[in-house]
């Protein structure tokens, strides 16, 4: 009887493949980011591995992953592995190499069962321990440090470890080529956590597992920790077949669909086990309850007497690739439906206020991943009467809580607005005055709203630079040159734009504006003085004192100081500027210096390093200090470490008193 192909498989498959390198190569056209982690099932599991354990989401994950990876184990649990049949690009990866390396006769099996076979299941769950230990101990998706086709389709340019990837990547192709299924079998981590809700005989144990974790708290001893290795510990001796479940015997199987073998009608050619990507035994059961079985169909499209079917029935062939539809269909619906915030924390003494009250703000592009959520929340409990923040980054929207009684929404949004000065250029003495216009900009919320804003002013010729300061609307001062003659309608068109479009030395990229002018005024003139007088407020932000030496060396009539100036024009282009922090850590790991500055002397920005006058001369500071090999920073969490010089001092300073 003729073979029947197995359509739905490979156009399922394929069509995945060449939807994820046409999204990718569009992406690269187009000059697009491109979000390659959109759809991914094991890092949605992780992160809500992570809300679980931290209340925070893993970054840039939001509730379509996390939805993808819950379908993923409802179908893993009712029906089959069917991502990993249908879906998985990797898998598909797999079958390829396999496919090539019997065609080049380098093809090595090893026997199901065996105790090579048992031996090395074990890898995928060390890996799968290590990977979640890591995720849920800091919120960031290790898997990226390793997973090949985030490496490969990022162009090895995202959050990757390169031995890792490149190791990844070489067990992927060239274990797949030498080993049938190798990287499916043997590494995945995914296949792990499936296989761990696949087996009937771990399931109770996993639930169990997941109760004890409910009862004893996550953080409890770093319980979670151990419930981690005991949880893989335990799905992987299920899956060797040493854990059998409650009962004694072959324990009940809970899937509603399996591939079924009519002994009849099977005339013993074994074709179903050459072709089935695991090679598993088919032609020695009734019912294939395997493990390694995802329900793809190949070994129905092998056999020319219809001995297998699905469920026994001729009929139900197409309904797993049918369901792995729908179920990607409801996963995609539920995760643009629902929504977890990326991190839900409270501080303070947020339960004994009686009247708590929540302000929700959308549009702040500031918020866009899980570490700058974090930074959020540090700001904001800075804030008196603030008492928690949810984030949302997939639509850059915070919900904060706060008691009406010591503060109100209008000082909330003063606490999120970023004060700015911007200078695009300084004027020479051939423009000694500028015109100043004052507007009212509504919609200015977070710094990124700022620098979007900068860049669009910037595109029009003849502005000199900009002041933002907070109000409703918010304050923007504006200065021009006058031979420019810059008009309202210049002003309003390049601000309320509804994206700003700038030319990269790789192409145009866009960004999305929500600004609306409520006022324009004006203002008379200010001279090229006052200008550079105002601008210099941002420079005076570098400022620093070393609060550790100063109790050191403080006392000054015991260390009398002194003063080494230098000049530093540069310190007024951005990538000096943020730089500098670097340096002034630096100085303070420093013996004896003090603290630094900025003045204007000529209207030059000079910098001015304090330091205990016995200790250092000029001409130590300039070599030892300024012209060091490797500068000592200071950690965020108080640790040291060495460093490659982030600024270069070409003109060498003085002391002035």
């Amino acid at each position: 009887m003729k073979k029947s192909p197995n359509y739905a498989k490979h156009i399922l498959q394929w069509g995945v493949l060449a939807a994820i390198a046409g999204t990718i190569a569009w992406a690269k056209i187009a000059e697009t980011p491109v979000d390659v982690e959109k759809f991914c099932p094991f890092g949605g599991l992780q992160s809500l591995g992570s809300y679980w354990v931290n209340h925070s989401l893993a970054c840039s994950m939001s509730m379509l992953q996390i939805m993808m990876g819950i379908v993923l184990v409802a179908g893993v649990v009712l029906f089959a592995k069917l991502f990993c049949g249908y879906l998985c690009p990797l898998g598909t990866l797999d079958e390829a190499m396999g496919r090539l390396g019997r065609k080049l006769h380098l093809q090595f099996d090893i026997r199901q069962g065996s105790v090579a076979d048992k031996v090395l299941r074990a890898a995928k769950y060390v890996l799968l321990f290590v990977i979640l230990y890591n995720t849920l101990a800091t919120s960031e998706l290790f898997c990226k440090k390793l997973d090949p086709y985030y490496a490969m389709a990022t162009g090895f340019k995202g959050e990757i470890v390169l031995w890792m990837s490149l190791t990844a990547i070489g067990l992927l192709f060239l274990g797949g080529i030498i080993v049938r299924m190798f990287w499916c079998r043997y590494i995945c981590p995914l296949g792990a956590l499936s296989n761990a809700f696949k087996s009937t005989a771990s399931i109770p144990y996993v639930l169990g597992i997941v109760v004890i974790l409910v009862l004893l708290g996550t953080r409890t001893a770093d319980g979670w920790t151990w419930m981690l290795a005991l949880l893989c510990a335990v799905a992987y001796l299920a899956e060797i077949g040493l854990v059998r479940g409650w009962s004694k015997g072959e324990p009940k199987k809970y899937t509603l669909m399996h591939i079924t073998r009519d002994a009849a009608k099977c005339n013993g050619c074994k074709l179903c086990e050459k072709k089935c990507p695991y090679n598993i035994p088919i032609h020695e059961s009734a019912k294939v309850t395997h493990i390694d079985c995802t329900l793809c169909g190949q070994c129905i499209a092998s056999c020319s007497t219809q001995a297998l079917q699905v469920n026994g029935r001729r009929s139900l062939r197409w309904v797993p690739a049918l369901l792995t539809v729908v179920l990607f269909g409801i996963a995609l619906w539920l995760g643009n439906t629902l929504e977890l915030p990326t991190i839900d924390e409270k501080w303070g003494d947020y339960e004994q206020v009686e009247k708590m009250q929540t302000y929700e703000m959308e549009g702040l592009q500031s918020v866009k991943c899980f570490g700058s959520s974090k930074a959020f929340s540090a700001k904001m409990q800075t804030v008196p009467g603030v008492y928690g923040v949810k984030t949302f980054v997939k639509r850059h929207a915070v919900v904060i809580s706060y008691n009406p009684a010591q503060t109100d929404t209008l000082k909330i949004q003063e606490a999120i607005f970023t004060p700015t000065y911007r200078k695009y250029k300084t004027p020479d003495e051939t423009m000694p005055m500028l015109d100043v216009v004052r507007l009212g900009v509504e919609g200015l919320h977070d710094r990124m709203d700022m620098v979007y804003f900068g860049m669009a002013l910037q595109q029009i010729e003849g502005i000199c630079g900009f002041t933002a300061e907070f109000d409703c609307p918010v304050k923007v001062t504006v200065y021009t040159d006058p031979a420019a003659g810059i008009t309202r309608e210049q002003l309003t068109e390049a601000i309320e734009a509804e994206e700003l479009v700038i030319q990269t030395k790789n192409g145009e990229r866009s960004y999305p504006m929500h600004y609306e002018v409520r006022s324009y005024a004006q203002d008379g003139q200010a001279t090229r003085a006052q200008f550079i007088e105002t601008m210099f407020v941002d420079i005076q932000k570098l400022n620093g004192r070393f609060v550790a030496n100063i109790e050191k060396w403080g006392d000054d009539a015991k260390y009398p100081k002194a003063v080494y100036e230098m000049p530093m024009a540069s310190i007024e282009k951005i990538p000096v500027r943020q730089s500098f922090p670097y340096f002034k850590s630096y100085l303070s790991c420093t013996e004896g210096i003090i603290s630094v500055d900025f003045v204007l002397r000529d209207l030059s920005p000079v910098m001015r390093v304090h330091y205990v006058k016995s200790m250092w001369t000029d001409e130590r500071l300039w070599k030892e200090v300024f012209q060091a090999e490797k500068w000592t920073l200071r950690m965020a969490d108080g640790t040291f470490k060495e460093s490659e010089p982030r600024l270069k001092f070409l003109v060498e300073g003085r002391t002035a008193r």
